[in-house]
This record gives structure tokens, sequence and C-alpha cells, in this order.
């Protein structure tokens, strides 16, 4: 038996009645009649009909009184323009269930009961269907749209005022568009499994304490297409899903501004996608515990967080979005508790003080932010922050923040192509623990004693590379590794701006940097290096300027302690340049603290200002290795920095040079505030300045000191060293050890004017004891050279004199030598005389004063000297000739025309050997000299035919090589000369048959020569020479005997000597002139020979005079050569015809002057006719 009924609508009678469920019904449209009535006389019908069939039907429909109900498949119901009103507990508005489907348009619903909905369907199969009208609930838990149980509802263009939910569904679907939603518990709410509710184009506005605009739990999901939420009151929700639950927003607003509310809040295992909504809560914008969300193209603005997870199931993926946050404290973006998120295209911004753009906190929190930019306005914000064990990936993000740009503390950052402006740190880390990675970034900071990148505490470590870090402010640095802390950073470019600091590590940090710039136009430091703290720098370039003159001081390098108890800092810098330019300029400043700092193949130069600066209880080594430290003073200690307070004394300052090191610059100590200043170079290297108080010096292996000025040093120890001092500026100095001077195997370099006893000179005074051995080196310093009395005092020994100090090479001064001798009184003086031998007469060239006592010593002339004079006169007389030294036997008859020849070809050989004396007696000189000549007619004719005219040219090549010895002192010479010579010849024989009677010849030629002077201990000095020499020659032939074979023919010649070379300047100063300008050498004497067909010998005997003597001028001074302006000469040889055409002759000479003037030669020649 059936058992199951349904209402349907009866025609006969013109009411609904209960059916089976096998009766037929069809549809029914209800619009004026009030369908409660309907329905209550067709159940008193049913009611009566089973009674009469002894049926009982359980009046279970008949409360509550529905507005308008449907049940039962295939029943429609249609329902419009109509208003539908309820006032009963539970009673719907319109209610549909098992299968019924009704269509609803323009029908207003309204509903005053408590659990009374406007709109309900409930069951599979069921579905409503509402268009236009509105919704009306007033009692308590009356809801609007209401779909249960995986019914349907389908609802558009609709007002709703509810009590309680606005659309509702519970394990159903309801499907709604343009809703006007006002609801007073949850606005849009899908409730359990199954539940869907996809809403677009709507307004859902809740108010009250704790309210959901919209809402997805237990599994339920609601799909949101551009919908406006509006919540109203305290701690309310404009979006809410629950675990295994989700939300789909596209579009639209939500609007959260009751106290504590928020945007969107997620938990467990719900899901949230939001793409393109405008969120405006007046705490949290988007919040989730353990649920994942999904935020693209959002709008967040919120009080304190846009965004908040938390859990280690909150897992956020956001890209295109702005989230901006207004209160104090707030945090913007927050990831706790193991959260985790995608940050793309973001753009994160604060208002509030002390507020966080970006928080992550907690063991597994985890970040990736990238494409993102990062604003903060408020005081002593944060832009990103990782806390407790957070992990953040940051890669192309901007961060603009008024506090802190990055902050990490026991958290790990990997930051690349970060672009970072922080009015305080761009970067801290602080905490054990904390990692931070930096590259390709650009990071600022200006806080006072923070900066660019700032690691605070053991265990946190940065690294950083290919970045820029910029610096801008007093005490603030692109680098800071403080209290344990680690840095190591390659590649980076550090600038300085308003005197701030290039990296500083403190308090026992560590800081290594490497392959990187430090810049700065504004002053400031570059390596900061306090309290017990650690720098090792490598291959730096740093370029410090203080180009606007702003008063504040620009250091390198500064070492110092907060106190004295702290541990000691290090510095190492490696294979670096260090620049330092404009006012208040430092190298290296060094106060309270006692510190080690390593320079190794690295360059610190200084403009304006010391090199090292120590004041104020420092104790300080500074080593160098390979480098070079150099400044406007070297090192200052004592003395007060720029506005300090000295404190106490300098306890020590320690610079050590090796491996060919070089320091530029004075040295200054303040005594009365310095206990001890010590200078040691070794392993070649050298220091070039003054030492002013320096209390102890040390020179070792190869090391050297160019002393610039006048020094005093308390203990000066020197060891296979050399110890020069710098003339550069024309200022002779003096060097005054208080104390002792101990020498082994050194060397002493000085400069004075060489002259008489009041010369000007360099001066060692040693207050204290000598010991050990001093080779002493001087350089002629523009001196002319003179006589000396006492001697020039070099060096003074007020103590024990055990020191030995000896000569070391040649010292020089004009025409003299001079020699170190040791005197009295711990004295060492330089003289230039020797004694005079009283059997030698002084040389007339050198005036004596009558009214001056002659000297007891002469000067000692320098056997250089001899070597110019023999230069010149060979130079002058190699490539000099008579008319005899062309011809021999030369004539032939030829055979075809009976006709006598003469030579037209002729060549010469000569060697010869020349010993001389100078006019001051003590050098001694000798000359070898080989030339060769050729010659040729070029031109022949007669006037009457036994006349002959010949013209001719000539060319030669000689040189002469020369040894000058000084008598006196033992010191050589050694001259050469080379060169070429070319000229013209001409000549005129009365009777060229038989060669007798007059004849004249003459002849012109150009010489040029390269010539040298090498002395003992001195360098060679080269210079050229160069010009013409003219003869002209005449005499008479007599012949006599039976066969006029014998020959006798006197002759005069007078040849004028113009070659000569031009002032010079020797490497020692000394200005050289020769003497012998425009020398004319006469030569007057007779040649005898027999004549004969084959052989012809010759004797000759000459007499010859010089005007000028030759010699050489050195700074005033002459020198000449001696016995050489009246030589006799004697010749002997004989000519040969050896073939027709071809004959040779040969001849030996001597010549002999006055004191020890000679020449011996040997010439052989050739002649040739055609």
């Amino acid at each position: 038996m059936n058992k199951n009924y349904r209402v349907i609508w009866n025609h006969s009678q013109g009411n609904y009645v209960v059916t089976s469920e096998l009766a037929r019904g069809k549809v029914k449209s209800s619009s004026s009649t009030s369908v409660i009535q309907v329905i209550r006389r067709g159940a008193l019908g049913a009611l009566i009909t089973a009674a009469a069939v002894g049926l009982f039907i359980q009046p279970a429909f008949a409360a509550p009184a529905y507005g308008e109900y449907a049940s039962g498949q295939g029943n429609i119901l249609d329902i419009k323009d109509k208003d539908v009103n309820t006032t009963g507990a539970d009673a719907h508005g319109l209610f549909v269930e098992k299968n019924a489907t009704a269509n609803s348009n323009n029908v207003n619903f309204n509903t005053s009961g408590s659990g009374a909905y406007a709109v309900y369907v409930t069951g599979a199969g069921s579905n409503i269907n509402v268009s236009g009208g509105s919704v009306t609930t007033t009692g308590a838990a009356g809801h609007g749209l209401v779909a249960g149980k995986s019914g349907n509802l389908t609802a558009s263009d609709i007002t709703i005022n509810s009590s309680g939910k606005g659309v509702y569904a519970n394990a159903a679907t309801i499907k709604a568009k343009n809703l006007n939603v006002n609801a007073a518990g949850f606005g849009v709410h899908g409730l359990g499994k199954g539940a869907l509710v996809d809403i677009a184009d709507s307004t859902v506005n809740v108010a009250g304490n704790g309210a959901y605009a919209v809402a997805a739990e237990t599994s339920g999901k609601v799909s949101s297409t551009n919908v406006d939420y509006i919540t109203s009151g305290e701690k309310s929700y404009g979006g809410w899903v629950g675990g295994g639950s989700q939300l789909d927003i596209t579009g639209g607003s939500i609007t959260a501004t009751g106290a504590g509310s928020y945007g969107i809040f997620t938990k467990g295992s719900g899901i949230l996608h939001a793409d393109g909504v405008t969120v405006n809560s007046a705490r949290w914008g988007v919040y989730s515990e353990n649920s994942a969300v999904t935020l693209k193209n959002m709008h967040i603005t919120s009080g304190s967080s846009g965004i908040y997870a938390t859990g280690s199931n909150a897992i956020f993926n956001i890209e295109h979005t702005d989230i901006l946050s207004t209160n104090n404290g707030a945090e913007a973006v927050s990831f706790k508790k193991g959260a985790s998120g995608i940050l793309n295209h973001v753009n994160v911004e604060t208002t509030g003080d002390k507020a966080y753009a970006i928080y992550a906190s907690g063991q597994g929190s985890t970040l990736t932010i990238s494409d993102t930019r990062v604003t903060t306005h408020g005081a002593a914000s944060y832009g990103i922050a990782a806390l407790d064990n957070a992990q953040l990936f940051i890669k192309d993000v901007q961060i603009a923040s008024t506090g802190y740009g990055l902050y990490a503390n026991k958290s790990t950052l990997d930051v690349s192509n970060a672009n970072i402006d922080a009015q305080s740190s761009g970067i801290y880390g602080t905490g054990d623990g904390t990692s931070i990675k930096i590259d390709n970034s650009t990071i600022s900071g200006s806080k006072n004693g923070e900066g660019a990148v700032y690691i605070s505490g053991a265990g946190a470590s940065a690294t950083v590379s290919n970045s820029k870090l910029i610096s801008s402010g007093e005490n603030n640095s692109g680098l800071t590794s403080q209290h344990s802390s680690a840095i190591d950073a390659n590649n980076v470019d550090i600038e300085i701006t308003h005197g701030g600091i290039g990296t500083k590590s403190t308090y026992d940090g560590k800081l290594k940097v490497s392959n990187s710039t430090i810049t700065s136009l504004s002053g400031g430091t570059a390596f900061s290096v306090q309290s017990g703290s650690s720098l090792t720098a490598d291959n730096m370039l740093v370029n410090l300027n203080n180009s606007n003159n702003s008063g504040i001081e620009t250091i390198a390098i500064h070492t110092g302690n907060a106190y004295l108890s702290s541990n000691n800092p290090t510095a190492s810098i490696n294979n670096s340049t260090l620049n330092v330019k404009g006012d208040n300029g430092i190298g290296i400043l060094t106060r309270y603290t006692e510190s080690d700092i390593n320079l190794n193949s690295t360059s610190l130069t200084v403009e304006n200002g010391p090199a090292v600066l120590a004041y104020n209880a420092a104790l300080t080594t500074i080593n160098l290795d390979n480098s070079v430290l150099s400044g406007s003073t070297l090192l200052e200690a004592g003395k007060l920095a720029s506005g300090e307070d000295a404190g106490a004394d300098v306890r020590g300052i320690t610079l050590n040079a090796s491996n060919h090191s070089l320091l530029q610059g004075d040295i200054n100590i303040e005594r009365s505030k310095t206990l001890n200043s010590t200078l040691s170079l070794n392993a070649g290297s050298t220091w070039r300045g003054a030492a002013h108080d320096l209390q102890n010096l040390t020179l070792g292996d190869n090391s050297s000191w160019n002393i610039t000025g006048d020094s005093t040093v308390d203990n000066l120890t020197a060891k296979d060293s050399i110890i020069s001092f710098d003339h550069s500026d024309g200022n002779f100095k003096n060097l005054t050890v208080n104390g002792n001077y101990h020498a082994d195997n050194a060397k002493l370099v000085m400069n004075l004017a060489l002259g008489d006893d009041n010369s000007a000179t360099d001066h060692l005074h040693i207050t204290g004891d000598s010991s050990g051995t001093t080779k002493v080196q001087v350089h002629n310093a523009g001196g002319k050279g003179d006589a000396t009395l006492q001697g020039i005092e070099l060096i003074k020994v007020d103590g024990n004199a055990a020191g030995k100090f000896e000569q070391d090479g040649r010292i020089v001064g004009g025409a003299w030598d001079y020699d170190l001798v040791q005197g009295d009184n711990g004295k060492w003086q330089l003289t230039s005389w020797s004694p005079v031998d009283p059997t030698t007469p002084v040389d007339p060239t050198i005036p004596v004063d009558p009214g001056i006592t002659p000297p007891e010593h002469a000067p000692r002339a320098r056997p250089e000297v001899g070597s110019y004079i023999a230069n010149l006169a060979a130079a002058n007389n190699l490539f000099t000739l008579s008319a005899a030294d062309r011809s021999g036997i030369t004539e032939y008859r030829d055979p075809m025309t009976g006709k006598v020849e003469k030579t037209t070809l002729w060549l010469r050989n000569k060697a010869s050997h020349n010993r001389f004396d100078d006019s001051t007696g003590q050098l001694k000189s000798t000359t070898n000299i080989a030339m060769t000549q050729l010659g040729g007619d070029v031109a022949q004719w007669s006037l009457n035919g036994s006349d002959r005219f010949s013209l001719g040219v000539m060319a030669g090549y000689g040189n002469a090589k020369s040894h000058t010895k000084s008598t006196i002192t033992g010191y050589t010479a050694r001259g050469q000369i080379n060169g070429y010579s070319g000229g013209v010849y001409a000549n005129w024989q009365q009777d060229s048959v038989s060669k007798t009677g007059a004849y004249a010849d003459s002849w012109l030629a150009y010489s040029t020569f390269n010539n040298s002077v090498k002395g003992d201990g001195i360098g060679q000095e080269s210079y050229k020479s160069h010009g013409l020499s003219a003869s002209l020659e005449g005499g008479y032939t007599f012949a006599f005997g039976e066969q006029q074979q014998y020959r006798l023919q006197p002759k005069a010649q007078a040849v004028w000597m113009g070659v000569k070379p031009g002032d010079y300047t020797e490497q020692n100063g000394t200005h050289l002139s020769a003497t012998s300008n425009n020398n004319v050498q006469t030569r007057a004497g007779v040649r005898a020979a027999m004549k004969s067909a084959i052989v012809e010998p010759y004797a000759e005997v000459n007499w010859l005079h010089n005007t000028q003597r030759y010699g050489s001028q050195l700074d005033g001074v002459k020198i000449e050569q001696a016995g050489a302006r009246n030589i006799g000469e004697v010749k002997l040889g004989m000519g040969a015809k050896v073939l027709d055409r071809v004959g040779v002759w040969g001849g030996v000479a001597q010549q002999v002057g006055g004191k020890g003037f000679s020449e011996s030669s040997a010439s052989l020649g050739v002649n040739v006719s055609f």
C-alpha cells in the first residue's frame, strides 16, 4: 500500500489536496491568493478523505505555515509579482523540497518568525530560481536565501535584508548575481561538503560584531566574482574559510571597518584564491591559520597586517598585489610559526611607526620574494624582517625604509638584485645562526652608527658580492661586523658620503673584503677596526677625497678600543691601493688601543696629512711587506687630532718595513706624549723623509734612509744598509744621533759643495758612541773645488769614536780629488790637498795672489782632466799631414808616349805613442793613436809644361786611447776618441819633372769624433767634438851632385786646428770646457834626400810651435798640457818604387818637448799612378 503523499492542485475543487504519490499533478501559478490559506484548506480535505478510508496522516506539514511551498517530483511552482509574508517560527517564505521546482519573479519575501527563511530549498533535485524582488527576514536566525541538502538555488537581481544569514548554502548549491545583501550574521555562507555558493556582481553588507560577510566552512566552497563585501562590527570577517573549505574571490572588494576585524580569515585546511580584490580592514587584511592562499592583483589595506600567515600549513602565493598597513607596530605581511609564501610583483607599504612591511618568524617560516617594492614611512620601521629561524629568499626587490631595510635575527636571508635605501641599516643581521647572503644589490643606510650592511652577534654572518653599498652618514658604514659576527665581501663598491665609514669591525667582529672599492668625495674612513675585531682586505682600491673641505677627517685605516681592557684589533691589507686626498687626511689613525696593522703589497698614500697618526694610549705595530706608505708626514705620535683630547701618552708606535717597502714623509714625535717610537727597515726597504725626535731607527739587509731634512734620532743602527742625505731641494741637512750609532757594513751618502774649508755640507753628529764600520760616499753638489787647509768636517762623534768611517769611491769637485781623513776630537774631514814638492815649481798658469801666503798644501788634480786633454790633443793632431806625407817615388815614364806620369792615388797609415804631463805636475798621461788616410788627385794641369797643379780629395778614420794616472792619489782615468775626417787638398810644383824648385801645398778638412772619459770609481762621461782644420805649406827644393841626386828642401807649414767639444756638464755637476780654441801649429825645418830610380832615403828635422796649450777648464779651474808649446822633431824614412805605377814609403818620427812631452810614431804609405 502506498504510504507516500504529496500536495497537488485539484482543478475540480479549486484548491490543493493531499494525494498519493501516484496521482498526477500539474503546474500551478500563484499570484494574488494567499498561499498559506490554500495550503490549509487542502490539508483539511485530505484529512477528511483519509479518515473515510481509515488512514492516519501525520500533520507535520501544517506547522509551520509556509508562504509558498512546493514538494514532490515534477511539481513546479511559479510565483511572480507578489509579496509573500510569513510570521510564524520556521515559517519560510518559499520552501521547496523533494525534487520540486519553484520559479520566483519579482516577488518580495518577508518573514518575521524565528528560524524562518525567506527562500529555502532542500534536497537533491529540488530547485528554486529567484529573479527580482526582495528578501526580508526579521526573526532570530531568519536567513535570506537558503539551500540545503544538495538543493539548488539560483538568484539574481534581489535585495536581501536578513536578520540572519543573507545567502546560505548547506551542502547545497546557490548561484547568485546582482544581489544587494544586508545581513546580521553571515552575508554569504557556504557550509558542508558539497556546498557551493557562486555569487557575482553583488554587494554584501553585514552588521554586528563577529559577523561574516562571506564564509566557506566544513568543506564548503564559495566562488565570488565582482562582489563588494562590507562588515562594520567588531572582530568581524569580510571573508572566512574553514577547514577543508574553499573561497574563490575574483574582483570586487572586502571592507571590514570594525575594531579587530579581518578582511579574509582562513584556517585549517581551508583554501583561498583571490584575484583582483580590494581589501580594506581595520586590523588584518588576509589572515591564514594553516591554510593555503593564492592572491593575485590584490589591493590590501589594513590597520595591522595586510597578510598574516601562521602555522606550517599556511602557504601563500601572492603576485601583482599592493599591500598597505597603517597602524604603529603593524606587520603589513607577516609569516609566523612555519608559514611559507611566495611574493612576486608585490608592493608593500607601511605608514605607522615601528611597523614591519614584511615580517617572518619561527622555524620553517619561509618567504620567497621577487620583483617586489617595499616602502615604510613611520619612524623606526622595518622593510623586511626575519626572526627566530625564518628563511627568506629575496630577489629583484626595492626597499625604501624610514628604519631598517632588511632585518634578520637568528634567521637566513638570501638577497640578490635588491635595491635598498634605509634611514637606519640597509641590512641588519644579529643573533646566533643568522646567515645573510647578498649578491648584485645596491644597499644604503644612513642611521648614525649603522649603515648599509650591519651584522652583530656571535654566530651571525653575511656574505656580500657584486654589490654597491652606500654609507651616507657620519659614523655609518658600508659593512659593519661587531660582537663576534663575521662578514665576507667580494667585488663590492662602497660609497661613503657625509663622513661615513667603508667597513667597520668592532667588539671581536671579523670582516673580510676583497676585489672591491671604497670611494668618498666628502671625507670619512675606509677601514675602521675596533675593540678586538679583525679586518682582512685583499685587492682593494680606496679613493678618499675631502674635496669639499668639509672639515671631516679623511682616514684610510682607523684602529682603536672603546676601553683599554678590550681585546686588540688586527688589520691586514693585501695587494691594495689606498689614496687619501683633500684636507684633514690621515692614512692610519691609531688611538686607545694595542693593535697590529699589516700592509702586504699595498700602497697607502696621503696627499695632505700624516700617513700614520698615533695618540691617546696607542700601542700599535704597523708591518709593511713590499708596500708603500706615504704622506705629507710619515708618522706623527703624541700630536692631537682635530678636536680630540690627547688622554694618556702614546705607549708605543712601531713601524716595520720589509721586502722592498717604500716609506715617504717626515716623522714627528711629541716626546712629552710618547713613551716609545721605533722604525725598522729591512730587506731592501726605503724611507724618504726626516726624523724629528724619533727614538729608535734600525736599518738592515740592503735598506736605505734618504734624509730630506734636519733629523734627530736617539739610537741609530745600520747593517748592510744605506743612509743618504737627499739634495733634490738644494739644501744641506744635519743628522743628529742623540745617543749611540752602530754600523755593520753600512754606507753613508753625503752631499757638499766641494770647495775650501767653509764649504756647505751635510753633517752627521753623534752625541753618544759610535761603533762598527761605515763607508762614506760623497757627492759634489755644485762645488767648483778648491784647496782646503784644515778640511771640511762631515762627521763628529762626541763620545767614544770607536767606529770607522771609510771613504767609498772617488770624491771629486771641479778639477780636484778629495779624501776623507780622521782628524782630532772625533772628527772626519774632507781634504783636497797634498804636500807640495819644494823642488817642483808652481805652474805659472795658476797665479798666486801675492797678498796671500801660499798654502803648505796643493789641491789634488783629478786624472780625468788628463784624459780630457789627451782627447782634445788627439782630435786636433790625428789627421794633420804635410805635402811629403802624400808623396813618394811616384813618377814613371809611359812606354807608349814617353811622358812622365805622377801619382794620383795614395794611402797612408800612422801609429803613434804620446806622453805628457799636466800643468799641475800631478798627472801623467799616455796616448796611443792609430790612423788611416786615403786620397787622390781629381785634377792636374800645367801652365808652362814643366810646372804642375793638382787638386785632390782625402778622407780618414782614426782612434786614440789614453791613460792618465795621478801621482798623488794613484787614481787613473781612461779616455778614448774615434772619428772621421774628410777634406780637399791643392798642390803646385815649380818643376814637376825634376821635382826641384819651389812648391806650395794646402788642405782643408772637417773632422768629427765620439769622445769618452772614465775615471776610477765614477761614471763614464761621453761627449762629441768636431771642427775644421786647415794648412798652408811652402818650400824650395835644391838639387846637387853629379846627377843631381842629392836634394835639400827647406820648408815651413802653418796648421790651424779648430776641432773642439761643446761645453759639457759631468754627471757630478762639474762644468767642462776646452781651453785651446783656434790653436795654430807652425812647423819649420829642412828635409834631405838622395834620389835614385828605385829608392829614396830621407831625413828631416823640424821645429814645432803651438800658439795655444791644449787644456780643460773644470768649474773655472784651468789645467793644461805641459811641455807641448815648443817641440823638436826628427824624421827618418825611405821611399821605394816596387812597380812602374806603384810606390811605397815608410818612416819613423820622434818628437820631444818640455816637461816630459814626447811622441814616437811610425808611418807607412802606398802610392799608385794611373
